[in-house]
């Protein structure tokens, strides 16, 4: 589904494989597994792909795109993604001139949203962020930051980051940014 997805937006853009591979760093045959579903992306090579289809990364995950400006809680858009016990959901209408998106992400004990901190923006894009319960460390480049319960944070979400739960129990946090880049 992923794949297919890629393939319509990269078609729908008239962008070649070659194109999107220049713009990404990944092979035009790695492009055309993903597309033909014989290879699943990491969630680094998924914001690259995004970024150069110039959409976020709910949208090539998301089957359909919103065309209501009502999210209710049973209907949110989300990912959890292979192997890791985080999900996120979309909390914003995924329509395409969105300035902004809005995100849940719930970290089950221990859990990172990444191994490694990864960037998701350009140098003027923002990321804001609340610690709604829980506690996480939150890397941004190669410095550490404590977020309790309440504490909120903003940064360009171009720097690489990642939140980590610090706890025994799951923390929420919610995520807002611009624009779309998630």
């Amino acid at each position: 589904m992923i794949g297919e997805t890629i393939r319509r937006l990269r078609r729908s853009k008239k962008l070649t494989l070659q194109k999107v591979g220049a713009a990404t760093g990944l092979s035009p045959g790695f492009l055309s597994q993903v597309e033909h579903g014989q290879a699943m992306p990491s969630l680094a090579s998924l914001r690259k792909i995004a970024e150069a289809l110039n959409t976020s990364l709910f949208r090539l995950l998301a089957s359909e795109v919103q065309t209501s400006f009502l999210v209710r809680r049973d209907q949110r858009k989300g990912c959890n993604w292979p192997g890791r016990n985080v999900v996120f959901e979309l909390l914003t209408p995924d329509v395409y001139d969105s300035q902004f998106e809005v995100v849940m992400t719930c970290l089950r004990a221990g859990q990172a949203t990444c191994d490694e901190p990864l960037c998701h923006g350009r140098s003027d894009d923002q990321e804001f962020t609340v610690v709604l319960s829980g506690r996480v460390e939150l890397t941004i480049s190669e410095d550490l930051h404590i977020l309790d319960e309440g504490d909120s944070v903003l940064f360009s979400s171009a720097l690489p980051h990642r939140y980590r739960e610090l706890g025994d129990s799951e923390a929420r946090l919610l995520s807002i940014m611009h624009p779309p880049s998630f």
